[in-house]
This record gives C-alpha cells, sequence and structure tokens, in this order.
C-alpha cells in the first residue's frame, strides 16, 4: 500500500484530503507543520506529500526544499489558492511534482497522486535499468584525445551545474547527443531522466504529442491518454536533437516551456509543469534558419544561454585512430576476434581520409574491418574502397601562378601530414618517421626546415 502524508495547518482540510484518499486505498497520515511533517520522514518512508502552500512558520516552499533534500525522489504536490499560483509555479522549479488549487476537485486530486505513483514507478524501473548499465559501462566520461574537445568538456563540466538551457552545434556524427549526456552525467540531475527526441525522425505532425502528450480523443487515432517527453523528463534532462527541424507553431510552443515552464497536452486544458532541462542540437547553420525566416529567433536566444561548437573528426585528427583502436577492440570482443594490430598503411589512410560521416562513420568502417579480419592485424583489405583508393587533395589557390600554388600547396601538405602524426606520437621523432616511411634524420632536417616544435606535441609531465 502506498504511503501519503498531508500537511496542512486546517482540520477541515486535513479531515476532507484523508477521506478522499483513504476511501480509494492509500495509508494516510496526517500533521499540522512543516516541522511535523520533518519529524515523520525520518521514521516513515513516504512515496507523496500533500502540503499547503500557507503555513505558519514553514511555508510549503521551505518544506519542499527540506523535503526534497531528505529524498530528491518523493512526489510533492502543493495546494494553493488561486491568488499564490505563482508561488507554487516557484515550488514546481524547486522539484515539486505538481499543484491543485483550492477548493480540491476529488478526481483532479486523485488524478495528481496516480501520476505520481506512476513516475515513482518509472523512477524504480529506471534504477534497475541504470545498475544494469553500470554493470556493462561504468564510466559515462566523454573520451578524447583532442585539446579541442578537452577544453569544450572542461566548459561543460561547468555548465553542468546549471539548469541554464544548451545549444551543441556540429555536424553529424560529431557526438552531440555524448557531450549532451556528459553535462547531463555532470549535473545534480544525474540520477534523474535523461531523454533523447529525434526531431529529424518523429513526423512533424506528430512531433507536438510525443513531446508534450495528448489526452484521450485530442485527434484522430487518440484512443488513450498518452505522456509525453517533456512529462517523463520532469526534473530530468530533455535533449532536442536536430531541431531545427521543427516547425514553426511548435517553435512557438517550445519558447513557452523554456519561458514558463509550462505546458499543454494536445486536447486538454489544463496547464503542466516540468522542472526538465532544455538541451538541444543542430547541424545545421542556424544563422541562415533564422534569417530566411525557418527558426524562431527568440527561440534560438533561449536555447543558446550556453552553445557548444564540436569540431569535426578532420579537425581533430588524434582521435582518429584513438577512436578506431576502441571501436575495434570493442567489436573484437563483441565477435570473439583476437586482433592485436592496426597496420600502418591503414593508419595512414584512415588519418588522410576526409571523414564525412565523422565519428559514426568511423565507428561503422571499425566494425566492417573487425568482422572481416581473419587475423590478428587489420590490414587495407579489410577497409571499403573509398578510403583505400582516394587520395586526399587540398586547394590552395592564391594566384595564378602554377609553380607557386603547386609549391604552397606541397608544403601546406607536408606540415599538416607531419604534424598529425607527431601528435599521434607524443612528439616522437622516430615513432612519426616509421609511420610515415621517412629515415629519422631526413624528418627532422624537414621539420626543422618547415619550421615544426615537435616539443609542442609532448604531454606535459
Amino acid at each position: 500500500m502506498k504511503n501519503i502524508l498531508v500537511v496542512d495547518d486546517e482540520k477541515t482540510s486535513q479531515v476532507i484530503l484523508n477521506k478522499v484518499l483513504s476511501g480509494a486505498g492509500f495509508e494516510v497520515t496526517s500533521v499540522s507543520s512543516g516541522s511535523e511533517a520533518l519529524k515523520k520522514l525520518k521514521d516513515v518512508r513516504f512515496d507523496v506529500i500533500l502540503t499547503d502552500l500557507n503555513m505558519p512558520k514553514m511555508n510549503g516552499i521551505e518544506l519542499t526544499k527540506k523535503v526534497l533534500k531528505l529524498d530528491p525522489d518523493i512526489i510533492v504536490v502543493l495546494i494553493t489558492a488561486y491568488g499564490t499560483i505563482r508561488s507554487a509555479v516557484e515550488a514546481i522549479r524547486l522539484g515539486a511534482f505538481d499543484y491543485l488549487t483550492k477548493p480540491v476537485n476529488k478526481k483532479e486530486l486523485l488524478l495528481a497522486v496516480e501520476r505520481g505513483m506512476e513516475r515513482i514507478s518509472l523512477i524504480k524501473e529506471n534504477i534497475l535499468l541504470r545498475q544494469e548499465l553500470e554493470k556493462i559501462e561504468k564510466t559515462t566520461e566523454f573520451l578524447t584525445e583532442s585539446d579541442k574537445i578537452i577544453e569544450v568538456l572542461g566548459e561543460a563540466k561547468l555548465v553542468s551545474n546549471s539548469d541554464s538551457s544548451v545549444l551543441i552545434i556540429g555536424e553529424n556524427g560529431t557526438g552531440k547527443e555524448s557531450l549532451a549526456k556528459y553535462i547531463h552525467d555532470c549535473s545534480p540531475r544525474h540520477k534523474q531522466q535523461f531523454v533523447t527526441v529525434n526531431c529529424a525522425v518523429i513526423p512533424k505532425h506528430l512531433l507536438e504529442s510525443e513531446l508534450f502528450g495528448h489526452v484521450k480523443g485530442a485527434f484522430q487515432g487518440a484512443e488513450n491518454d498518452h505522456k509525453g517527453y517533456f512529462e517523463i523528463a520532469v526534473n530530468g534532462t530533455i535533449f532536442l536533437d536536430e531541431i531545427t527541424n521543427v516547425d514553426p507553431l511548435l517553435q512557438i510552443k517550445l519558447l513557452k516551456v523554456i519561458q514558463e515552464n509550462q505546458f499543454v497536452k494536445q486536447g486538454d486544458t489544463k496547464t503542466q509543469m516540468t522542472n526538465a532541462r532544455i538541451m538541444a542540437s543542430t547541424s545545421y547553420d542556424i544563422q541562415k534558419l533564422i534569417k530566411t525566416g525557418n527558426f524562431n529567433e527568440d527561440l534560438y536566444y533561449k536555447l543558446n544561454i550556453f552553445e557548444f561548437h564540436l569540431p569535426s573528426l578532420k579537425e581533430r585528427p588524434e582521435d582518429i585512430i584513438f577512436y578506431f583502436k576502441r571501436f575495434v577492440s570493442d567489436f573484437a570482443y563483441k565477435n570473439n576476434k583476437n586482433i592485436k594490430e592496426i597496420s600502418p598503411d591503414v593508419k595512414k589512410l584512415l588519418i588522410n581520409y576526409r571523414w564525412p560521416g565523422n565519428i559514426s562513420e568511423l565507428k561503422n568502417i571499425a566494425e566492417r574491418a573487425t568482422i572481416l579480419c581473419e587475423g590478428s592485424k587489420i590490414t587495407n583489405d579489410q577497409l571499403p574502397d573509398n578510403i583505400v583508393s582516394t587520395e586526399q587533395y587540398r586547394e590552395l589557390v592564391t594566384t595564378n601562378d602554377f609553380n607557386k600554388n603547386k609549391g604552397a600547396t606541397i608544403k601546406e601538405f607536408e606540415i599538416n601530414f607531419i604534424k598529425k602524426y607527431l601528435k599521434l606520437n607524443k612528439g616522437n621523432v622516430t615513432a612519426t618517421a616509421r609511420d610515415i616511411s621517412f629515415h629519422p634524420v631526413t624528418l627532422r632536417q624537414k621539420i626543422a626546415k618547415l619550421g615544426i616544435n615537435p616539443k609542442e606535441f609532448k604531454e606535459p609531465k
């Protein structure tokens, strides 16, 4: 039987609430003040607390703060007069589950409690699921060897302590969802839901229902009430992937959610509260979309309180081999392979490929190579033709002089190529020479001629 604690300084209200809840099969305890409620919480585990907002000495908001500090998963529902709804909204922002206005409607009371119980069940299911996942994956770190990404992660960790919106911009496959999850996992919300909504995949006519939910009969085919992602992620984080695919009308509704922490289910009239932190991402030029009227400028400014730009894989070459090795290791384990080595030729091809699909493409290539590998070494034979046969050139047309352009192009190629391998080998010239089939002495001479300093790639002691 579920336990409910009623906190109200008016005896009449206590009796009414007790009668309704007991009649519905709940175990109810009543107290007259916040201090009494806190004493009870030390002895009894309650599932739901119903508290009046206006009470002497300790009001409902103060009680909510103290209760949620003791037990972040407890369901707190405030009861308030119409004139103090703004205070109830403030309590929702602090983590309360819902509020009811006086005089309390019996159906709304039981519905709020039932929704709270559903959330408790969901939390318990998530705890069990998280425990299982933790057995498989002990860390949620964003792994990288890129200085650019390390810098992003440093700022992301600071941002994680706030509740402000986050916008992540980057090409497809650069790890935008992983960064959002990293911020969530570092935040005080890490025990709550992290919900990902891919706005590019869900049909536009269904997206509003998926985000906010709907009630029975809201539209043709709506045969039952449906919970939306904002309701599921009420005190956690909701990540709106590829948000620029949202249509203009829904963009305005999302803006309202960010501004007021409120939403309305399709077909309903009741406003619901959410304390979910909103993060979003896009792989498009969002400024261009704003100029063409395809994205709401106000929504953009509300989303990008903190804005992160994830560089493409070709902009962080040191991560290419790092990720490839990790992916090969993971897939080798799953496929019972004993792969111990990646040939130098494979490394060269991977480093010089442009990676239009970024980390997602690299992962696919690693899976393919692992499955096709019959020995202990990944070789060119396991790579697809587009990587093996494609030569990478960078166009550097600065004048109409052929020889000058040729010289500039070659020099640029040599500098970038040698720096990539110095970075991979932590500034070790001998190891770099071996990887790129150069004599160490010749390579040192070329490094000096090009003005490259190998020491800048060495790890600090």
